[in-house]
């Protein structure tokens, strides 16, 4: 609160207290019948309750000027943090990218991009596609607990356990779209293949 404020409020009180408050006072008297005061006495006393008041409301305003206010804001940027972590994973390379989330991130814009178009996924006001699947990724692939990756990603445990869940129900819906039915016939590839072939003997 500026200075400029305090003489404002100070002057208001002061001139309720020297011109208002007497004539009030004084009414009061007369209709209390109590015995004729001077008029010096009473102005002493307004004066002194005028006083009394200033020093009051200037204590008070030291008082708040010299608290030690805790800021509300956040110590740490949550958003800012979880975005550097998630472009830290993409944008160190294939061999990091394998390491954290076991593909690379070509393929993991594919998935994103798969899971979109066949309306598996989609993403949220608070959680974009690509956070939910880096965060089903890890916790897949190396076997991460939840309360582990609610703490790298600042977001609460139940959230990560509700947006494994629909990335994992997205993904058990692709499998119409990648896994057929068995032919009669094998490709020549693989027919052809040691490496494959033994897999697909009845």
């Amino acid at each position: 609160m500026s200075i400029i404020y305090c003489i404002d409020y100070v002057s208001i009180l002061y001139a309720f207290f020297n011109i208002y408050f007497p004539k009030f006072l004084g009414f009061v008297i007369r209709k209390l019948h109590f015995h004729v005061i001077d008029s010096k006495i009473i102005h002493a006393a307004c004066m002194g309750a005028v006083v009394t008041v200033i020093a009051t409301w200037l204590a008070i305003i030291e008082q708040e000027r010299n608290k030690i206010y805790i800021p509300r804001e956040p110590r740490i940027n949550a958003i800012a943090q979880r975005e550097f972590y998630i472009d830290n994973i993409l944008n160190r390379g294939d061999r990091h990218c394998v390491e954290q989330i076991r593909i690379k991130h070509v393929v993991l814009y594919r998935l994103c991009d798969v899971l979109t178009s066949r309306n598996l996924l989609r993403s949220t006001q608070n959680v974009s596609i690509r956070e939910q699947v880096i965060v089903f990724l890890q916790i897949v692939g190396q076997n991460q607990r939840f309360r582990v990756i609610s703490g790298i990603y600042y977001r609460f445990v139940e959230t990560i356990h509700r947006y494994f869940r629909i990335v994992l129900k997205a993904v058990f819906k692709l499998y119409k779209h990648l896994i057929k039915d068995l032919e009669d016939t094998i490709p020549a590839e693989i027919m052809n293949n040691q490496r494959f072939y033994p897999y697909f003997k009845v």
